[in-house]
């Protein structure tokens, strides 16, 4: 199978082509918005931004699946400019699939965010359950999973939409403010203190890239022809003040923890249901949140010490 991976320098995206290249088989073109390849493989990368039509219609003319992995902001960055929404991730996210519409792509998997998303919710929510996003940032990722929809309607390319939760691992990238346990872990390696926004009681689901990536790879082994939505969480949801115990259990330093005003970007409580996916993938077993912070926290001490 021919794969696109759109996104590929980012988080996701390079531990993504790593699962699929160790599963072998498929042929795999990467493209991103930086003039090279950050990531260390051979394989084809291309500037997305910089493809003319004839080039951008002769490279995805052969793409069977294609992962839509970009994101220019997180829900914090959006909140005071919302425009930026729209033109950082609404505006390309339509050019893309208009460029494609009279190609022979079967599918584009879109990874979409369960947090804001549904909105603040008491119960655990299933993937038809009713949407309620209060930030810009979850507002244009349901108007993208919408636009999926209409694209299948109107030009016959289905999707896959993967709605995921916190995820945190190896090689996440903290510097514009996302990522809450790998900021936890820096910060205690650095400084010896962490920064809670609100009372800590906050409830997020965590799951780890690795289990990321094996899910999300769940798309190529299933049938193109169906469309589908998933919640694709692990089964650890915990309030922040429970995250801090867990990690003052796993990490050998002593931290501080400081408490700061809340933001309204954030939500303040949602689980999601991940029945549906792990149905469809047998004997999947989540990475525990003991061990995925145990080995993240082993990558970065790695890190800062060379």
């Amino acid at each position: 199978m021919n794969i696109a991976i759109i996104g590929s320098n980012g988080f996701i995206g390079s531990h993504l082509i790593q699962h699929i290249s160790q599963n072998g088989g498929h042929h795999v073109y990467l493209f991103g918005k930086n003039k090279i390849n950050r990531l260390n493989n051979d394989l084809p990368y291309y500037q997305i931004d910089s493809l003319d039509k004839d080039e951008f219609d002769f490279i995805f003319s052969k793409i069977d699946i294609v992962y839509y992995l970009a994101s220019a902001t997180i829900p914090s960055s959006s909140w005071e400019n919302p425009s930026i929404e729209i033109e950082n991730n609404l505006i390309p996210f339509l050019s893309f699939i208009d460029n494609v519409s009279t190609l022979t792509i079967k599918k584009i998997v879109f990874v979409s965010s369960a947090g804001t998303v549904y909105g603040p919710s008491l119960q655990k929510v299933k993937e038809d359950a009713d949407k309620n996003p209060f930030s810009p940032y979850g507002i244009i990722k349901l108007t993208i999973e919408h636009f999926l929809n209409y694209n299948k309607l109107k030009n016959g390319i289905n999707f896959d939409i993967y709605r995921i939760s916190n995820a945190y691992g190896e090689g996440q990238d903290t510097s514009k403010g996302l990522g809450i346990i790998n900021t936890f872990i820096e910060n205690i390696i650095r400084k010896g203190q962490v920064q809670i926004y609100g009372d800590g009681n906050n409830v997020r689901n965590y799951i780890y890239i690795h289990d990321v990536a094996k899910l999300l790879s769940h798309s190529i082994n299933s049938e193109l022809s169906k469309s589908n939505i998933y919640n694709l969480g692990s089964d650890d949801t915990i309030t922040v003040n429970q995250l801090i115990e867990t990690l003052k259990t796993v990490i050998p330093i002593e931290f501080k923890v400081t408490y700061l005003e809340s933001r309204k970007s954030d939500n303040t409580i949602i689980e999601i249901d991940n029945s549906k996916l792990l149905k469809s993938i047998s004997n999947f077993k989540f990475t525990s949140i003991q061990q995925g912070i145990l080995q993240t926290y082993n990558f970065i001490k790695l890190q800062k010490n060379e």
